[in-house]
């Protein structure tokens, strides 16, 4: 990942290297609520059914065991509209709900993304092992604060 802008001083040049060569992809796949992320995992591939609802089984489902009937609200991405996700959900005692199309105004967590990713080009990570080695730090850089700002941002009034 790296930077879209740069500064320099007046009649200098803004230096920096951009890696050249084949792009691998590193997907980070998460839940946000309102003390901040709940349950994150990247995967080295593009998210499929059987990715996401991986996620949902073993890193979502466990993170939410003390929150019964706690609300699991998507995007309408492909593999968020499974059938096996939404079984997978309601066999953990999880509801779901999908946001409406074209929507990512009302998705707190799209914010969430956009400082992880500046927080990951600021970082310099250039590789997959620079970027799964600097995510935890990132990870916990999403404030409760942060989160709560997110959802009123989109509307959703956060109880205090």
């Amino acid at each position: 990942m790296t930077r879209r802008f740069a500064r320099a001083r007046r009649g200098e040049r803004a230096r920096g290297a951009v890696p050249f060569g084949r792009w691998r992809r590193l997907t980070l796949i998460g839940a946000l609520g309102l003390g901040g992320l709940v349950a994150a995992m990247s995967v080295a591939a593009p998210t499929d059914t059987a990715i996401f609802h991986a996620f949902v089984e073993q890193v979502l489902a466990p993170a939410l065991r003390d929150r019964p009937g706690a609300l699991v609200v998507m995007d309408n991405l492909g593999p968020h509209k499974a059938a096996v996700v939404h079984e997978a959900l309601r066999a953990a005692g999880l509801g779901s709900r999908l946001l409406p199309r074209y929507s990512p105004d009302l998705n707190p967590i799209e914010p969430c993304w956009s400082k992880i990713k500046t927080l990951l080009r600021a970082r310099e990570a250039r590789s997959l092992d620079d970027l799964d080695r600097e995510l935890p730090a990132v990870l916990a850089a999403v404030t409760p604060e942060d989160a709560r700002g997110w959802f009123r941002l989109c509307g959703y009034p956060a109880p205090d």
